[in-house]
């Protein structure tokens, strides 16, 4: 088993702990931890990020990191230049503000 799966696993069951307690609780008329409600939300989160990412990078979008970005097909030095990760965000957040 790889450990991405163990990892999924043990979110899953996490999740399922957290959200039986919820509704155990919730069930008996008994106030619920915000803790439970954080731990389940999280987990879940976690989960759908990662499996649901997985889908939407594989089907729907069809990444390949051999494919060139616009600026590596058309730099120019101008309009186009390939610059690093960081900097962009930096540029984004910068535009942002």
């Amino acid at each position: 088993m790889k450990l991405s799966h163990a990892v999924i696993a043990a979110l899953s069951v996490l999740f399922a702990v957290a959200f039986g307690i919820i509704i155990s609780a919730a069930g008996t008329g008994e106030t619920v931890s915000a803790l439970w409600l954080v731990v389940a939300a999280a987990s879940f989160f976690l989960i759908i990020y990662r499996l649901y990412g997985a889908f939407i990078a594989s089907r729907v979008l069809a990444l390949d990191d051999r494919r060139k970005t616009p600026a590596m097909r058309s730099a120019d030095g101008r309009d186009f230049f390939p610059t690093h990760t960081l900097v962009l965000f930096g540029h984004h957040f910068a535009a942002i503000a």
